[in-house]
């Protein structure tokens, strides 16, 4: 099982590192991604329509699943659009996410270790503000090469836990 794990972990090393070597690519694919997802979604949340117990809400679910549907197949036939919106979507939750990490540290700015808040949220607020005044021209890079950090990041640091569960003979290779 252990070396399930490192290939694991290896793997998102490795994809992470393509995705902030091809940003573009990896935000597209992202983006697809999405749209397949409300695609599928769409076509159960039409199946579950016709259940019995939904005899009331059937035209609300229908309605759901169509939109659902309709949305994905046009964000998989436009990906540009996809990334576009997602690369939007990014903007605001850093934007949103670092005023929140500013409001929790004005707050907080007495307790020890209340600096890591503030540097936090001047850096998520940054980056958001980055993004989204970059937008549209930003979608090219912003959501690829934050995937790709996170996919590193991911493999890095699940690969150095999963070693240090076989030093310490808590997992066997």
């Amino acid at each position: 099982m252990g070396i399930g794990w490192i290939v694991w972990w290896l793997g998102l090393i490795v994809v992470g590192a393509l995705a902030i070597a091809l940003p573009l690519l990896a935000g597209l694919l992202a983006a697809l991604v999405m749209a397949w997802a409300l695609i599928l979604g769409g076509v159960l949340q039409l199946g579950g329509a016709w259940h019995p117990q939904r005899l009331r809400s059937r035209l609300w679910h229908v309605l759901l699943g169509l939109l659902y549907l309709a949305s994905g197949l046009y964000l998989a036939l436009v990906p540009g659009l996809a990334l576009a919106s997602l690369t939007l979507l990014l903007a605001l939750v850093f934007f949103v996410g670092g005023i929140m990490r500013l409001i929790a540290w004005s707050r907080h700015r007495d307790v020890v270790g209340a600096g890591w808040l503030l540097a936090d949220g001047l850096v998520t607020l940054l980056l958001g503000l980055m993004i989204g005044f970059g937008w549209p021209a930003s979608s090219v890079w912003a959501p690829g090469t934050l995937l790709g950090i996170a996919l590193l990041f991911n493999g890095v640091s699940g690969m150095m836990f999963t070693l240090s569960l076989r030093r310490n003979g808590r997992l066997r290779l």
